[in-house]
């Protein structure tokens, strides 16, 4: 049987989490500290702590309330699954309503240790789908044996973070599947692409 959630927990909660969203949108993440959670939600700080043991735990939280946790697609090839992937990623940076809060949730990751390790553990669990795609393609041998599932993340997910946050070009399905494209060829010039053709535009 499933515990009862207590509903004074669940509205505390949902006012902290709002007031978090607010004040990182209006101030930053820096500025967004417990106390002005506090404030703004009404919510004691006592009562804040007893769900979250620090800032960065809270404004990860908040955040990732945002975020679209994805799921295993399982397409029946690596390259149908990371085209999935990736497109959602893409969908994630223009269209979510965390897109905006990226490049705060990234400059407070360059600057704050604890928050860069909090967000370093939050980024491999959603990457967990993406390694085990991999290693399904690495069993199918779509990628060559002892190929690094991390080192394929960072170069498919790198383009598409680079395009949102450095270049400002669009950022879109399309663009995903020439980057999963060019990656796979990269790892597997020998092979050719079952499923779909190889696009070269930029």
């Amino acid at each position: 049987m499933t515990p009862r959630v207590d509903p004074r927990v669940m509205r505390s909660r949902a006012a902290v989490i709002a007031a978090t969203l607010d004040l990182i949108a209006e101030r930053g993440i820096a500025a967004t500290t417990i106390e002005a959670v506090a404030d703004r939600s009404t919510v004691a700080r006592t009562t804040i702590y007893r769900q979250w043991d620090s800032q960065p735990e809270l404004v990860l939280d908040a955040i990732g309330t945002m975020l679209h946790t994805p799921t295993d697609p399982d397409t029946g090839t690596l390259r149908g699954d990371l085209l999935d992937l990736l497109g959602g990623l893409a969908d994630a940076l223009t269209t979510s309503a965390a897109a905006a809060l990226m490049p705060a949730l990234m400059d407070a990751a360059e600057r704050d240790p604890a928050f860069a390790a909090l967000h370093a553990r939050e980024a491999t669990e959603r990457h967990e789908v993406v390694r085990v795609a991999i290693a399904r393609g690495i069993d199918r041998g779509e990628l060559p044996p002892g190929t690094e599932p991390g080192e394929v993340i960072d170069m498919i997910a790198g383009p598409v973070f680079y395009r949102r946050l450095v270049s400002a070009g669009a950022v879109d399905r399309a663009f995903a599947q020439r980057v999963v494209d060019r990656i796979l060829a990269a790892y597997t010039p020998h092979r050719t692409m079952q499923d779909g053709p190889t696009h070269t535009g930029a």
